[in-house]
């Protein structure tokens, strides 16, 4: 039977490698995100995984207006990216990945058996919302990945507790997986943010709104029934274009089942939107499971 031994959420801004990677000369928050994605990137290997499941958005790479599902999941051979016009614009690198065919057919099939009707696919590529954190966080580029998109752009979407409960069957599925497997789930997505426009020069004034402090508060105490009616694709946006973005936390944090972190840090600075970094290790997840 596999296992859920590891999750965590993590950012994924393309301008983060370049910054971090520079980190010693700039502004100081870009040395406080290095070394939380190291605690992560120390976390996911001291969990040993053999899989990675991974839930993140898609920036209108893969998926585009002609076929936009609210879910899928990805069971080909290969997780690879980003696409080449993200690599020319952010200077950021390659990633390339086996997938694990098996385990995503098992998903899907598990999905649809519990009415998730997610779509699939076996050739994709993954953009930046994969890439960036996997270069971070397991720059070795050895464990399989399995992408899980899900909407985050374009409504209409699913209420939070769909993003929860997706998470919730992610967990059970994977526990039912006939083979011996330790599986690591990371998700990414948003706090506030906003891409163009006034909203995008707000937070050099307010790196971290009210909104950012009380959702925060609320997410990393487990206040599931307090937090899920408030994420809509309405209230999500009147704090910023991107701040939907936040639904994809809420996968982790169903498959947790909304238990308490091990650790987490929200950083925050004029100079970069906030940046979530949350961590499960095997016995707070454990933890979860009786929730």
């Amino acid at each position: 039977m596999a296992t859920l031994v590891y999750t965590t959420i993590v950012p994924h801004d393309p301008t983060l490698p370049a910054m971090v990677a520079n980190a010693d000369g700039g502004h100081p928050v870009f040395a406080q995100i290095r070394r939380d994605y190291d605690r992560i990137r120390a976390g996911l290997a001291e969990a040993s995984p053999d899989v990675i499941v991974f839930a993140s958005g898609d920036h209108f790479n893969q998926w585009f207006y002609g076929n936009i599902p609210a879910f899928a999941i990805g069971k080909g051979s290969v997780s690879s990216g980003p696409f080449g016009w993200e690599r020319e614009v952010y200077g950021i690198g390659s990633y390339a990945a086996p997938g694990h065919h098996d385990l995503g057919r098992h998903l899907l099939e598990g999905a649809l058996a519990d009415h998730f009707d997610v779509a699939a696919s076996d050739v994709y590529g993954i953009d930046h919302g994969f890439t960036v954190p996997l270069t971070f966080i397991r720059p070795e580029q050895d464990l399989p990945v399995v992408p899980v998109w899900t909407n985050l752009l374009v409504p209409p979407i699913p209420p939070g507790r769909r993003y929860y409960d997706l998470g919730r069957m992610l967990r059970r599925v994977v526990e039912s997986y006939p083979d011996d497997l330790r599986v690591a789930l990371v998700a990414t997505g948003h706090m506030t943010n906003s891409v163009g426009g006034p909203g995008m020069i707000s937070f050099t004034q307010q790196p971290v709104t009210e909104w950012d402090l009380r959702t925060w508060e609320l997410f990393t105490n487990g206040r599931v029934d307090d937090l899920l009616p408030e994420c809509t694709w309405d209230k999500l946006y009147a704090q910023g274009n991107g701040t939907p973005g936040f639904m994809a936390h809420l996968v982790a944090w169903g498959a947790v089942g909304g238990a308490l972190p091990s650790w987490s840090e929200l950083t925050s600075s004029p100079v970069s939107f906030p940046n979530p970094f949350v961590e499960w290790d095997e016995l707070r997840i454990a933890e979860g499971s009786r929730r």
